[in-house]
This record gives C-alpha cells, sequence and structure tokens, in this order.
C-alpha cells in the first residue's frame, strides 16, 4: 500500500512539473568566455536555450569575424524544481580561437524553440598577441577521453586551420609568368580535404602543375604557432591583359582527425581572401617583338650551308628558357631571300610546367629552295624579347647567314672529227650566217581575252584575301594527336580569352558576355576535373560550341 502512494506521488510531481514546464517562456543567453584573450588562447561560446527544446540541428555560430571554430560542439542538458517551480535549460559550448590579432564579433545567433523563434545580440571581442590565458585555456580540452587522466598525458594544444593563396607579387607586367600555390596550414592530422569553391582564373591564362603523389608537409612558424604546411594545388599564371586582375576567393571542407581516442573527428571550411593584381602595360614594342615575355633567347641555324642547285635548306629559329612559350607567336621577321622560292614555317615546341615553372623551346622552321646558283647572303634579323625584370625590350640578333649553291657540271661538247676524201685539195670550212627567224606579227592579238583574265584573276584574289583574313581572325586549332582533354580546353579557352579580349565594347551585348562566360566556366571545368575522367566527348562537344560562337559573332 505505501508503495502505492509513493508511486501515485511521483507520478503526480512529474505532471505537475510537465504543466510547469509548459507554462515556461523560453529565451536564449549567449556568452563568450573570455571576451580578451590572445591568439594562443582559446575562448569558449556558450549557447544557452531555457524553457523548451530546440527545433533542428543544435545552435551554431555562422557570423564569426576573426574566429575559428576548433572543438564542440558539447551539449549538457539540466533539470531543476525549486519551491514548486521547474526549470530546464540546454547548454551548447563551442571552442573558438583567433585568426589574426585584432577585434573579433559573434554574429547573431538564431534558435527556434516551441514554433517561436530567438535571436541574440552580436557579442565584441579583442584577441590579442601571445596568450594571457591560465594553461587550463591554452589547451583543447577533451573530457570524453577517459585514458588523458588514466596515462597523465599532457593536453594537445587547440586545432588551427588556415587554408592560404600564396602568390610572389601583385604587381607584374603584362604577360610576365607566375607561379601560385594554394596550401594547407595546420597543427592537427587531416582526414579529408575537398573543394568548396575551386580555383579559377579569369583573365588568366593557367595551367596546372602536377603535385608528387606523396606529399609532405613541412613545418612553418606564425605568430608563435607552429603549423605543418601542406601543398594542395599549384599554378602557373600569365596575364592575358593589362589593367586589374584578380584571382576569386578559394573554399574548401577540411576535415581533422581528434587528439582524442574517444573524441570525434571536426569538419571544418576554410576560404581565401580574393586576391587583387595590377598587371602593368609592356612599352611600346619594336618592329621583332613577337609575345616572348622572360628569361628566353633566340638561336637560329641554316642548315645544310652548302646544297646543289635545286636542292633545298632549313632555316630554324629556337626560342628557348623560362617565360611565357605558349603565347609567343611565329618570329615577326625573316631574312629575305629575293632569289629562293620560301614556304610557311613549321612549329614544333617541348614546354613543360613543373615546379620549376614554365620552361622548354619552341623552334619554327623555314624552307629555302634557291633559284641560281653561287653564293647566297641572308641579312642579319633582329627579334625582341621583353625582361621582366628590367622592364626593357632586349635586341636580339640572328645572322648573317651564308647559303652556297652549286651549279650543275658542265658536260662537254664532243668533237667533230672529219675525214679528207682522197685526192681532193685542203679542207676549207665555209660559214653560213644563221638569220634569226622574224617575230610574230602582233596584228589581231586578243587583248580583250588578256584583260578579262586580269581582272578576274584580281577579283580572286581580293576575295581569297577576305577568307583568309576572316579565318584567320576566327581560327581554331586543329587537335594534335594525342593531345589530352585538358590540354585541348586549355588551347580552347586561350582561342576563347584572346578573341573576346579583342571585340569592342558596344559589341559586348549581356546575352553574348553570359555566353562567353559559360563557355569559359565549363572549359575549366575539363581542365581542373580529375585525371581519371574521360572528357573526350564534353571537349569536342565545346569545341562546336566556340566555333559556333566564333561564327556567329
Amino acid at each position: 500500500m505505501r508503495r502505492r502512494v509513493l508511486s501515485l506521488g511521483a507520478l503526480l510531481a512529474l505532471a505537475m512539473a510537465a504543466a510547469a514546464l509548459a507554462g515556461e517562456e523560453p529565451t536564449l543567453e549567449v556568452r563568450l568566455q573570455p571576451q580578451r584573450f590572445g591568439i594562443e588562447d582559446v575562448a569558449h561560446l556558450v549557447i544557452t536555450v531555457s524553457g523548451g527544446r530546440v527545433t533542428g540541428e543544435p545552435p551554431r555560430p555562422r557570423q564569426l569575424k576573426n574566429l575559428q571554430i576548433v572543438g564542440g560542439p558539447s551539449t549538457e542538458q539540466q533539470f531543476s524544481w525549486v519551491n514548486g517551480v521547474a526549470s530546464s535549460s540546454t547548454r551548447f559550448t563551442y571552442i573558438l580561437q583567433g585568426v589574426n590579432v585584432g577585434p573579433a564579433s559573434v554574429g547573431p545567433i538564431e534558435v527556434t524553440v516551441g514554433g517561436k523563434r530567438l535571436s541574440s545580440e552580436p557579442i565584441t571581442a579583442i584577441v590579442v598577441n601571445g596568450s594571457v590565458a591560465p594553461p587550463s585555456r591554452r589547451v583543447r580540452g577533451m573530457p570524453m577521453d577517459p585514458f588523458d587522466e588514466l596515462f597523465g598525458r599532457r593536453a594537445q594544444r587547440a586545432t588551427r586551420v588556415g587554408l592560404k593563396l600564396l602568390v610572389p607579387k601583385k604587381r607584374l607586367w603584362d604577360g610576365e609568368p607566375m607561379m601560385v600555390s594554394v596550401v594547407l596550414d595546420t597543427t592537427a592530422a587531416v582526414d579529408g580535404f575537398e573543394w568548396v569553391r575551386a580555383p579559377s582564373f579569369p583573365g588568366w591564362w593557367a595551367q596546372r602543375v602536377d603535385l608528387p603523389k606523396q606529399v609532405s608537409g613541412s613545418a612553418v612558424q606564425r605568430d608563435g604557432v607552429v603549423y605543418r604546411r601542406f601543398p594542395v594545388a599549384r599554378y602557373v599564371l600569365i596575364p592575358l591583359k593589362p589593367g586589374k586582375l584578380a584571382i576569386p576567393p578559394i573554399r574548401a571542407r577540411i576535415g581533422l582527425r581528434s587528439f582524442s581516442v574517444f573524441g570525434p573527428g571536426n569538419v571544418v571550411e576554410r576560404e581565401t581572401p580574393r586576391a587583387d593584381f595590377e598587371i602593368v602595360p609592356r612599352p611600346a614594342p619594336p618592329a621583332g617583338f613577337s609575345g616572348a615575355v622572360g628569361a628566353l633567347r633566340y638561336r637560329a641555324e641554316l642548315k645544310p650551308a652548302v646544297i646543289p642547285l635545286g636542292g633545298s635548306a632549313t632555316l630554324t629559329v629556337t626560342l628557348r628558357g623560362k617565360g611565357n612559350l605558349p603565347l609567343v607567336q611565329a618570329p615577326a621577321e625573316w631574312p629575305a631571300c629575293a632569289s629562293c622560292d620560301t614556304y610557311p614555317p613549321e612549329e614544333s615546341s617541348k614546354v613543360k610546367v613543373d615546379n620549376r615553372g614554365l620552361h622548354g623551346l619552341r623552334s619554327w622552321q623555314m624552307t629555302l629552295v634557291p633559284r641560281r646558283a653561287g653564293t647566297i647572303r641572308l641579312a642579319p634579323i633582329h627579334l625582341a624579347v621583353f625582361d621582366p625584370a628590367s622592364g626593357v625590350y632586349e635586341d636580339q640578333v640572328l645572322g648573317p647567314f651564308v647559303l652556297a649553291v652549286r651549279g650543275p657540271t658542265p658536260t662537254p661538247a664532243p668533237t667533230p672529227t672529219i675525214a679528207p676524201r682522197v685526192g681532193a685539195g685542203p679542207i676549207t670550212t665555209t660559214h653560213r650566217r644563221r638569220t634569226a627567224p622574224a617575230p610574230p606579227s602582233n596584228r589581231g592579238f586578243p587583248w580583250a581575252i588578256v584583260l578579262a583574265a586580269v581582272g578576274v584573276g584580281l577579283l580572286a584574289g581580293v576575295l581569297f584575301s577576305v577568307l583568309m583574313v576572316r579565318s584567320r581572325r576566327h581560327a581554331v586549332p586543329p587537335a594534335r594527336s594525342g593531345q589530352g582533354a585538358a590540354d585541348r580546353a586549355r588551347e580552347l579557352q586561350g582561342v576563347l580569352e584572346r578573341w573576346w579580349l579583342g571585340v569592342p565594347e558596344r559589341k559586348r551585348k549581356p546575352q553574348l558576355e553570359a555566353r562567353v562566360e559559360e563557355l569559359r566556366r565549363r572549359l575549366e571545368m575539363v581542365r581542373f576535373a580529375p585525371g581519371r575522367a574521360d572528357h573526350s566527348e564534353t571537349v569536342v562537344e565545346l569545341e562546336r560550341e566556340l566555333r559556333s560562337l566564333l561564327r556567329r559573332a
């Protein structure tokens, strides 16, 4: 009987507590402890919700300025009943750390409790250099791991993670190559990495540098903290126009391994700020400039130096070194040979993109066929390279060249032998004067037909020149044998970028600009896609769209 009375009493108490809680007004309280701490310290952001249960996911601070989450949330629920008044609360605790020395803040935090929307006021803080906290706040506490106290381990420092874009300089010449790197600085082990907003480079020629399969981080120190730095991406960039250019923010999601055996790992997102650059226009170029910018050198060679009449020789001009090799055009000047038949130059290249940057060589070969025997002298030519280090053009002289053409060996004429007749007198030679035939008369020559043929030829030449100029303007280079999808996409993007830079402002309609931007974005997706994917058909479709765009514009 006594047990029944106690059970009824307990049920009555629970009913009264439930009734009291149902009438409690929900409240939200947010505190940052402390509000002044060192760059090496941590602070605790405590979010307390009273009078009900939070609907949906736990509240999370999403407007942090100069602060980053390095732990949490840990959840704690409390229930009390004092003098017949029941109350309940749920506490969420995050561990924060400063990013840089200076002002910091936590923006408003919003939660939904029982269908009611609650919002907190912003909280300001200050991050100072060094450490001003006792040892208990300089470490990342993990009370869930019992082995910490059992084995007397030293507590680990709070995890710090940063994503950075490393650039050598913010001011460079038009056409000057530059290598940039995206690195991950972390004080904890990394379990995963993925792009949220992958690197993109509008207005730049870009080529990704392959990283080694096994990447070992290097130790770096910033603000008294030792990080492990891992390169996650590296690119060689060349500005395609002078003026203002930028690299948009890059964002990534990083999975961190917990220090504790039982502690869960964290997933954080980090973003690089927008990087702005000033691209300085080059001075007016000399006549022999073909776009070469960098530590580059021209060389020329004529082989063979001696040929028979009717044979051919090859003049090879090679550009070698470190610079913007893929964007250099064929030499602007070639040696003149009035007594030779020449053929358009053929190009070959061996360009590498690695940790040394953009280097290698490109060569052009022109075939010469002399029309006469003898010694043919080819005057020297002047080619120019722009040196970004000095900011001036370097004049490079190639030649002169000498080509010896052997004529045909003359065939000796046979000497006729005349046998004297028996009994005849002395042999005498009679010279007869040969009279040249009279030229044909010009009467009745068809001048009308000749003039008509000349007119038709001139008209055909003009039409052919117009078609050639138009075709060169919208020329898309043919795909090379063995060329990968990423290389072809980079080549097509270069054609698109150069064409778009030449379009007058009055013709840049919003629809055309949107179409160009969409095509550029799709080409970049193919270029920076994982190497295991096959995008051959996609590149063919993108090339078809590019040709259609160039024809209609």
